[in-house]
């Protein structure tokens, strides 16, 4: 799987919520077509199907918004396209329906795809667990849909951003730094919480950066921790992500002040826990580079960013 079960839970409930806002528009293992021959073959497929928002945005980000006819209900909107579901639960009979030349799906969508190949539909599998996956799915995204200079141009452009990033933070001390993914903000205490580890979207992110990722040494991609386990850990930093705060209604100040009964931890200590309520840092998409350039941000405010 490209994602750990309890992380894949806390992001799409995340994005079904922001889906209520209409938001617009947001990680190295090659992409592949799943090697399943297509029932009618088309070169250049016009109707699309996106089955995550980060594949319906880097399916914008390369001038195709006209070509997608089915999303799900965590994807940004397109003008004209249907809801085929969720990510977990898509339904078939409306994919069916749009009579797509291509269903572009996710890593981890292992029974989906299965189920798409035996209907007879056309797809292509990417991997976007990492940044490597995220720029390499839009060149293959890009050559799949007979757009592939486009891909190639992004994904260019991508690397020379992030290549800016990284040479701004080079030689400066890094940060041990704790990446929350998933937790019940609210009440005042912190309790049962995922963070991301080894392998993840998140490492790769903090590495380029300018930090160093506290969880390692363990299989687990998105470990649940406990309040014992986060002393024990201790970071320097922690990057709190709540990207859904303004559906739930709650304030980046209240979510930080859920870490206030925690004093023994050094990132409470020296003021460094970081709310993060951006939807682009839940999306592993196009947007990567605004997700590395605002954890650049926060781990290293002694250099001067444009």
């Amino acid at each position: 799987m490209a994602f750990g079960m309890p992380f894949l839970l806390v992001i799409m409930k995340t994005l079904n919520r922001l889906s209520c806002l209409a938001v617009v528009g947001f990680v190295a293992a090659a992409a592949a077509c799943d090697g399943r021959p297509a029932a009618v073959p088309v070169d250049d497929p016009l109707r699309i199907v996106a089955m995550a928002p980060s594949l319906t945005e880097t399916l914008l980000a390369i001038g195709l918004g006209d070509r997608v006819v089915g999303l799900t209900r965590y994807c940004p909107p397109v003008p004209g396209a249907v809801s085929i579901g969720g990510y977990f639960d898509p339904s078939y009979e409306v994919i069916l329906s749009l009579e797509p030349d291509l269903v572009i799906v996710m890593q981890s969508h292992d029974e989906l795809h299965r189920r798409l190949g035996d209907l007879g539909l056309r797809t292509l599998r990417v991997d976007q667990h990492d940044v490597a996956g995220i720029l390499s799915s839009i060149e293959t995204i890009a050559a799949e849909c007979g757009v592939g200079q486009r891909g190639l141009e992004l994904a260019s452009s991508l690397r020379a951003e992030l290549d800016e990033i990284s040479t701004a933070v080079a030689g400066r001390e890094k940060p041990t730094t704790l990446v929350i993914v998933g937790r019940q903000p609210g009440g005042g205490k912190i309790g049962g919480l995922w963070a991301a580890a080894d392998d993840t979207f998140y490492d790769d992110v903090l590495d380029l950066a300018g930090g160093v990722n506290a969880i390692t040494n363990t299989s687990i991609r998105y470990p649940e921790l406990s309040r014992e386990g986060l002393l024990a850990v201790d970071p320097d930093v922690i990057l709190d992500v709540l990207a859904d705060g303004g559906v739930r209604e709650f304030s980046a100040e209240e979510a930080s002040a859920d870490w206030s009964g925690i004093s023994d931890l050094r990132a409470v200590r020296d003021g460094r826990v970081h709310i993060l309520m951006e939807d682009f840092v839940v999306i592993p998409g196009p947007r990567i580079v605004k997700t590395v350039k605002r954890v650049a941000e926060l781990l290293h405010p002694e250099v001067e960013w444009p």
